[in-house]
């Protein structure tokens, strides 16, 4: 052993213990009052039905978007659940990321949960037609922002001293080979989000991604009274975006304290054993 090691062991040996007792975790579904939920990418199908499940939970919510007129309407759909507002919000703007943040703790006081369900798709191209402005805009949303918007709500929860939740909204496309700016984004937010739990650990602040595959929604063009049958799995059907919420609902919860770093896969398979 050196020198080194030796010296640290002995400073670990002599430092103040703290007596925790044992504690009962808190039923999930009864864990979330007097919470807040900052939620990016509110609008999308998977973020309207993350703002639902944890409003039902008894925590208020702050949806974003960039399209206010759809903010709206969306909170309206919603504000007979608890209490919930709207706040624009553009994780291609990561200059205003302090601002944005300061400004959506002002809302409810407080912002104990930050869930990123922001992202795009590549769109109209494949890898030989790939251009430069194509791979920025995707990257800029998906992995840039969410970096940059991250950095802002981790400072503001130390500096608050808040044990908090950091949840991405992964893919399954983030574990299997890529090609596209969209599935190389994914292989960057799960390995991001490893790097800041172990980062942030040490302030109580848990980080981590929820990876669905293919999930019924506008983004791949699936609208409501459509078929949810498919051969994206072995179960021959797309996920549904309430078993996303109900996933992340009992990330934000007590009753994942013990839980960060992780990439959790809900896709049937696909990205772990089964491979487009």
């Amino acid at each position: 052993m050196s020198l080194k090691s030796a010296i640290k062991n002995l400073i670990l040996l002599t430092r103040e213990k703290t007596y925790i007792p044992i504690t009962h975790t808190v039923p999930a579904a009864q864990s979330l009052d007097g919470k807040v939920a900052l939620i990016a990418g509110g609008t999308g199908g998977i973020g309207m039905s993350i703002a639902e499940s944890l409003l039902q939970c008894g925590c208020s919510v702050i949806l974003c978007g960039t399209n206010n007129k759809k903010l709206a309407v969306c909170v309206e759909q919603l504000a007979n659940l608890g209490k919930i507002k709207s706040l624009y919000l553009d994780l291609s703007e990561v200059d205003l990321a302090p601002s944005v943040i300061d400004k959506a703790a002002k809302l409810f006081g407080t912002i104990d949960i930050f869930v990123n369900s922001a992202g795009v798709h590549t769109e109209n191209v494949d890898f030989w037609t790939m251009t430069p402005r194509e791979w920025d805009r995707v990257m800029n949303i998906n992995l840039k922002g969410a970096f940059f918007f991250s950095q802002a709500i981790g400072t503001y929860m130390k500096s608050n001293g808040i044990q908090g939740r950091i949840i991405f909204i992964s893919s399954s496309r983030g574990s299997e080979p890529a090609w596209s700016p969209y599935g190389i984004s994914k292989w960057g937010i799960n390995g991001f989000a490893k790097g800041l739990a172990q980062m942030l650990s040490h302030d109580g602040i848990t980080v981590n991604c929820v990876a669905p595959g293919s999930t019924a929604t506008p983004l791949i063009g699936v609208k409501e009274g459509d078929s949810i049958w498919s051969r994206e799995n072995n179960n021959n059907r797309l996920i549904m975006p309430d078993e996303v919420a109900s996933l992340v609902q009992f990330l934000a919860t007590g009753a994942a304290d013990m839980i960060t770093g992780e990439v959790i896969h809900i896709s049937a398979g696909r990205g772990l054993f089964d491979i487009r």
